[in-house]
């Protein structure tokens, strides 16, 4: 007889890749009492829920074993519990060097007895975590590349969208109801009343604090609606309030800033955009090898990059003129002006390289075909409008002037 414990190894919160000999399942470990039959004699298991303790007896034992069999190693052990229809999981991480790394839920790594087994038994699975991860080191790739697809279609009229108090309203407790003992026994009697009395109280509290809250969050909903449908259309102040909390809201790839000017007739604004350098873009690529659980890590080409960072560049222009446009209806015309730190060739100090300047009216803004942003080149986007640019096919920006605000009024 004797005890043993089951592992149970998370993957990540709210995830597990368990491992049997039937495939892969969910993370439980054995419950109750069972019985398994084996080639290898026939077992009793008795567990503990919850504890991952459980008592295991062989009851055919045969004759002429050695009382002290050699201890298996790691790999043979694993593989024995598997093929008992024990469960196991492993937690999967890829570095940044594309080195994977599989260990226990103590962050144990497994040997590699261990690791084989764990191959031939559930190699599938781990190769899809694997790809889980590999795709999530690359969703900045993505993000970067895709920063326009989020762009609001103008609006001539305010729409307000409320929101509802997210908290929920406290539920009052059934009272507890006198038992015969407390009919007949003063004490347990009071003992009752005085618990309902506390959660009456308790309730009060609760419901004091739950309609304050929401007396709060209404008003300042009905003061939101005020500033986005009313005084957003007559009030500059109002504007650049709105305008700045949308803005703010965005979840740019990289740190991007964004500034602006509203016209004196609410007509125009002026943006200027302080893009992040190029070097501050990822410049490797993770992928999953074709049959194994090995993940490659793979260089980007300076050509692809400079290319990421021309989409990035001209995706955030189209970010930021749809948030004029929907936000604030008096908008007519916008300039856009966007540049990168960089240093001064002759004096080494830092400056600004403007990359260019876009004039867009709301009228051309409008032949945009907004549900098909997908098939929407950023870059060639920004042509369409008054443009200066100097970029070569392949991305390479050179500085320009920007366009003054005068260009607004012509």
């Amino acid at each position: 007889m004797a005890l043993r414990f089951n592992r149970r190894i998370r993957i990540a919160p709210g995830i597990s890749l368990n491992l049997s000999k039937s495939g892969i399942g969910a993370s439980i470990g054995p419950r109750g009492a069972k019985i398994n039959v084996s080639s290898r004699g026939v077992y009793s298991n008795v567990g503990l829920p919850g504890t991952g303790l459980a008592y295991r007896e062989k009851h055919n034992k045969r004759s002429g074993r050695s009382p002290h069999p050699r201890a298996p190693s790691p790999g043979q052990a694993l593989e024995q519990q598997l093929k008992t229809g024990d469960s196991a999981a492993v937690r999967v991480r890829v570095q940044e060097d594309g080195e994977v790394v599989i260990t226990d839920d103590s962050g144990q790594p497994y040997d590699e007895t261990e690791l084989r087994v764990l191959r031939k038994y559930a190699g599938e699975g781990i190769r899809d975590m694997l790809q889980q991860a590999c795709d999530r080191l690359n969703a900045d790739l993505s993000a970067l590349a895709t920063v326009h697809l989020n762009t609001l279609a103008p609006r001539d009229k305010p729409v307000f969208r409320g929101q509802a108090f997210p908290k929920t309203e406290p539920q009052r407790k059934t009272p507890l109801q006198p038992t015969l003992w407390s009919r007949i026994w003063p004490p347990a009697r009071r003992r009752l009343e005085a618990q309902n009395e506390r959660w009456t109280e308790q309730y009060a509290r609760a419901f004091s604090e739950w309609e304050e809250a929401a007396r709060d969050f209404n008003e300042q909903e009905r003061q939101r609606r005020e500033l986005e449908t009313e005084l957003v259309l007559t009030n500059l102040d109002a504007m650049a309030n709105v305008l700045e909390e949308h803005l703010g809201e965005i979840p740019w790839p990289r740190e991007t800033s964004v500034s602006f000017d509203l016209g004196d007739d609410a007509s125009t604004i002026a943006i200027d955009i302080e893009l992040p350098e190029e070097n501050d873009f990822p410049d490797v690529e993770y992928n999953l090898a074709a049959k194994q659980a090995k993940v490659s890590v793979k260089k980007i080409a300076a050509s692809r990059r400079r290319m990421l960072y021309r989409d990035y560049a001209h995706g955030v222009a189209m970010r930021v003129l749809g948030e004029i446009f929907h936000r604030l209806p008096t908008v007519q015309v916008a300039l856009v002006s966007a540049y990168a730190p960089t240093l001064d060739a002759g004096t080494g100090q830092p400056t600004e390289s403007y990359l260019y300047s876009v004039v867009v009216t709301k009228p051309q803004w409008r032949e945009i075909n907004f549900k098909a942003l997908v098939n929407i080149e950023p870059s060639a986007s920004l042509e369409r409008f008054q443009l200066r640019r100097k970029m070569t096919k392949t991305g390479v920006f050179k500085p320009i002037e920007p366009f003054d605000v005068e260009a607004l009024e012509n």
